[in-house]
């Protein structure tokens, strides 16, 4: 199916961006190493709503492609283990409880092994969650949690059932976003509250040297597409934030009150949403013609990647630089021993890391976690190994 029409707003005015042919379907970046020469490819083109500048998949896999890329997917880390989003998930609960009604029932939809239902039911909360990972159902219920497997449908739940519903990294792999928002508000109480994250993708055209892009992120949100989006179903945004990833918080008006008006994207906000792309695609193909020449030049011994996710997927896709890759780490414990999609090398732990390995220097592919992953590499650059990164152009420390 190809999209002639926004999934947000519903215009037919939509421009394509970005074509990638022979990309990995391979969800988060990274697959189990018994999969890695199972990994199919196909083409991934990206189009934005001249309207509402909404950033969407033009030609979307289906749901049995997506559970197809979910079971390559090494297994999900248990509550007692940690990954890298620990920080994003404090983050959106420490904003969620300053909006969060005082008790009720609450739903979590993409709810995974139960993390944050745990800290909800600490606060005293009664929640329930709903997830399509089989393995991360199994472990929330280990833990005593009510979860249904499969995905959100409407007619699961009676109507006006929950007080709080919690939507975390779940619009962005949506097929059709407002769809999917018009039943969750249908299971709102009246006065009720939809908590929404995404990822940033503002943050990504103006800092990320590639993008991150992938066959399991159906949309790319920006704040005013969320906003309008959430408005749209009537839904008042009452809080939030915008960091590496976008928190919204909307509580559906009383049954007394009229209806609210949608505030879409002002057209300013649509013209710099273009002007930011265009010059990420101009950034973008800069860099892969002049990275390539600088690794060869400066790193005849190849180099190491810090970070095992889809913006290492894309530098890789772009630049053809396998053979230079000697290793690539990553802090993610969700990840190791498993292998880059699209490539033969295996994940290891950062532990791994010494300066006394047949590589030329470090290239930290991630950009939301750069500073964080500079600063642990103090040691490394005191024994006098160099990290290559993107400021956003092409730095050597």
């Amino acid at each position: 199916m190809t999209r002639e029409q926004c999934p947000v707003c519903s215009a037919s005015d939509i421009e394509e961006i970005i074509v990638l042919d022979d990309y990995p379907l391979a969800g988060n970046g990274a697959v189990r190493a018994s999969e890695a020469n199972k990994v199919p490819t196909g083409t991934l083109s990206i189009g934005m709503c001249r309207v509402c500048s909404s950033l969407f998949q033009l030609d979307p896999v289906s749901f049995d492609v997506l559970d197809q890329m979910l079971a390559m997917q090494p297994d999900p880390l248990t509550q007692e283990e940690t990954g890298m989003e620990v920080g994003e998930t404090n983050r959106f609960l420490e904003s969620l409880r300053r909006y969060a009604p005082a008790s009720g029932r609450v739903l979590d939809i993409g709810c995974g092994t139960g993390a944050v239902m745990q800290k909800l039911k600490e606060w005293g909360y009664e929640v329930e969650g709903i997830d399509a990972d089989p393995r991360a159902v199994e472990i929330a219920v280990e833990h005593g949690f009510k979860v249904k497997l499969g995905r959100f449908e409407e007619g699961i739940w009676e109507e006006e059932l929950f007080d709080m519903i919690v939507l975390r990294s779940v619009l962005d792999h949506v097929i059709e976003p407002s769809t999917l928002l018009a039943a969750i508000g249908n299971l709102l109480k009246p006065n009720g509250l939809l908590a929404v994250e995404v990822p940033n993708s503002t943050r990504v055209f103006r800092r990320s040297a590639f993008g991150g892009f992938s066959f399991h992120h159906q949309q790319y949100w920006t704040v005013p597409t969320l906003r309008y989006a959430l408005t749209l179903q009537g839904l008042d945004i009452i809080g939030g934030f915008e960091e590496s990833y976008i928190a919204m918080f909307g509580q559906k008006p009383d049954k007394d009150e009229p209806a609210l008006e949608p505030v879409p994207p002002s057209d300013e906000d649509v013209e710099s949403a273009f002007d930011e792309v265009d010059e990420f695609l101009e950034r973008k193909d800069k860099l892969a013609e002049e990275l390539p020449e600088v690794i060869a030049k400066q790193c005849p011994n190849g180099i190491c990647i810090l970070g095992a996710g889809t913006p290492t997927v894309d530098l890789l896709y772009y630049m053809g630089m396998d053979d230079f890759v000697k290793r690539i780490l990553t802090t993610d414990k969700a990840r190791f021993g498993a292998v880059l999609a699209g490539t033969q090398i295996e994940i290891e732990p950062m532990d791994m890391l010494n300066r006394n390995q047949d590589y030329d220097a470090i290239l930290v592919s991630s950009e939301r976690r750069q500073e964080e992953l500079l600063d642990r590499l103090d040691d490394y650059l005191d024994q006098g190994g160099r990290v290559i990164r993107f400021k956003p152009d092409i730095e050597i420390i």
